[in-house]
């Protein structure tokens, strides 16, 4: 679990103006108002993967097409559905024409997607690899649930700490010594992990090489320096 500062200081606002009557209650500040916003990131361990993939049949037919895709469906799920954490997820599928006259063919088309384990990451991967009409659309990182709650947790003490030494540091440039934090604003969470492509090959694919999730933490802040 690594942690590090990606915006210290995002926006810095000094005014020696009074709060305004509608804030008075709550941020009440007879000396001059300090506004800033933190931002810090870390990345959580992978505790497990969400796949997606694309399925396709063809035919003469609109028919023979959705034939053909119901049978390269029934194989992958006798495949996978073995390491799928919970269910396998099938949306309903959708056909079109290609071609014109003579080379006029059908295609159905339909996905699926789950989440497998770690230790299954491998043998998912190497298993649709080879089933015709199935394409991989990469694999996402989820993160291990008690891993990120404490990471936020983590994220959140680094952005009050950042703040609260950017917030004495400018008061000891004002020369004044009395530090008051008046509001706390915490902007959406944001988690990300980037898809990964994937394409089967003989030595396969390790789980501990795939990214971590990265997640990010931001803080608008407000003191009274006086």
């Amino acid at each position: 679990m690594r942690q590090h500062c990606v915006l210290a200081l995002a926006t810095m606002l000094i005014s020696t103006q009074l709060a305004s009557p509608t804030q008075a209650e709550s941020s009440a500040c007879s000396g001059t108002h300090f506004q800033l916003a933190v931002q810090h990131q870390g990345e959580s361990p992978v505790a497990r993967f969400r796949f997606s993939l694309a399925l396709s049949g063809e035919g003469a037919s609109e028919a023979e097409a959705m034939q053909q895709l119901n049978r390269r469906l029934d194989r992958l799920r006798q495949e996978i559905k073995p390491l799928v954490i919970g269910r396998l997820t099938v949306p309903a599928p959708h056909s079109h024409p290609q071609g014109r006259g003579s080379e006029r063919r059908f295609m159905a088309n339909t996905a699926a997607s789950g989440e497998v384990s770690s230790r299954n990451y491998d043998r998912l991967i190497q298993a649709v690899g080879v089933l015709p009409g199935v394409r991989q659309q990469g694999m996402q990182s989820i993160a291990d649930p008690e891993a990120e709650a404490s990471l936020q947790q983590q994220l959140m003490r680094a952005a009050l700490q950042q703040g609260q030494a950017e917030a004495e540091a400018t008061a000891r440039a004002l020369g004044v010594s009395t530090i008051k934090l008046l509001s706390i604003k915490r902007r959406g969470d944001l988690r990300q992990s980037r898809p990964m492509q994937l394409q089967a090959r003989a030595n396969g694919f390790d789980p501990s090489e795939a990214p971590e999730v990265r997640s990010s933490v931001r803080l608008e802040l407000q003191y009274c320096l006086s």
